[in-house]
């Protein structure tokens, strides 16, 4: 059980390991985060992790460094020690390569978070059609752990405690979670896997929560960039979704310094022109799409066969604010 939770937490922290990959079972490649890894060669990737009897390690044939996946995790991703040692306390490993948590200042008993009850993607046998969609969309592997399937979604949504009668019985649904910064659960999104009028359906779990996806896994001192769908937030690093095109209301959570929106690339689609010159007057770093680029939005780039550091690249050169946004705007746009 040790391993499996080793995983599912190496996975969350991949978005923040460049260049990951899973060489084969139990063998993850990356950049290491620690050394820096090679100056003079962005490709090379010295940095793995491995399995080990039952716990997870990592070593570098860069900087020569070797630990248990405890201590790499800290170094990594602090956010995520305290759940990463409830979890391997909750699930009776008490003796093993991580620290155990510390119960002293508290009052209860560790309360531990709720899981969704689905099979997640990644559990799911090769040929499921679930998963063969994730796989035709190009979904990084670190996220199939995230998602989940429900065979009826409707039923999915009552487990919650959400009654929706718009919802239809034996709907089947890619199932994308929404958390806040501590990774509680906030709003559900499904994704139609057949035929649908609604391909969407998002739900909130309370109308004060704010419908933003990846607020669990950015670094609020970097640049968040902003963009409308989960998945295309999936090929960026340091991303958020809003699940819809009002890209503004991010400034409920951020300032508008803090954050590069990233629009569809729809120059005649009125709603979203609209919102891209509303952005710019109210002095938004925004992305304009260069001519070559035709396709509608992130998710079909890296099926036109863009890797996400070249989608990265592209948008990093093509952010612009005020009157050279304008200026980029003007010619981007079809009259």
């Amino acid at each position: 059980m040790s391993v499996f939770i080793d995983r599912t937490f190496l996975l969350r922290a991949s978005p923040k390991l460049q260049r990951f990959t899973q060489k084969k079972t139990d063998l993850y490649n990356f950049r290491c985060p620690l050394c820096g890894d090679s100056q003079k060669n962005k490709t090379k990737c010295r940095g793995f992790v491995y399995r080990k009897k039952d716990d997870y390690f990592y070593m570098c044939h860069n900087c020569s460094v070797s630990t248990t996946f405890y201590n790499f995790l800290k170094q990594v991703d602090e956010s995520l020690i305290k759940e990463y040692q409830l979890e391997r306390y909750r699930n009776g490993t008490e003796r093993g390569n991580y620290s155990k948590p510390d119960f002293s200042e508290a009052k209860e008993k560790p309360v531990f978070k709720e899981r969704i009850r689905l099979e997640s993607i990644e559990s799911l046998p090769e040929e499921h059609f679930a998963k063969r969609y994730i796989k035709s969309r190009k979904i990084p592997l670190a996220f199939e752990s995230q998602l989940y399937f429900a065979p009826d979604f409707k039923q999915f949504v009552e487990t919650l405690g959400i009654e929706k009668e718009t919802l239809h019985k034996d709907d089947q649904r890619l199932v994308i979670p929404f958390y806040d910064s501590k990774k509680n659960l906030i709003a559900i999104q499904g994704r139609a896997l057949g035929k649908s009028e609604l391909r969407y359906i998002t739900i909130k779990l309370d109308d004060d929560f704010d419908k933003v996806f990846g607020l669990d896994r950015i670094n609020q001192d970097e640049m968040i960039y902003v963009v409308e769908g989960p998945i295309d937030s999936m090929f960026l690093e340091n991303a958020v979704a809003t699940a819809d095109a009002n890209l503004e209301s991010i400034t409920k959570l951020f300032d508008k310094s803090q954050v590069t929106l990233v629009f569809d690339n729809e120059p005649r689609n009125k709603q979203i022109v609209e919102k891209i010159n509303l952005a710019i007057d109210n002095h938004f770093n925004v992305v304009i799409w260069p001519e070559f680029i035709d396709c509608k939005d992130i998710n079909e780039m890296v099926l036109d066969g863009f890797s996400p550091d070249e989608i990265q690249d592209i948008i990093s050169k093509n952010t612009f604010v005020n009157l050279r946004a304008k200026m980029e705007f003007v010619n981007w746009k079809k009259v």
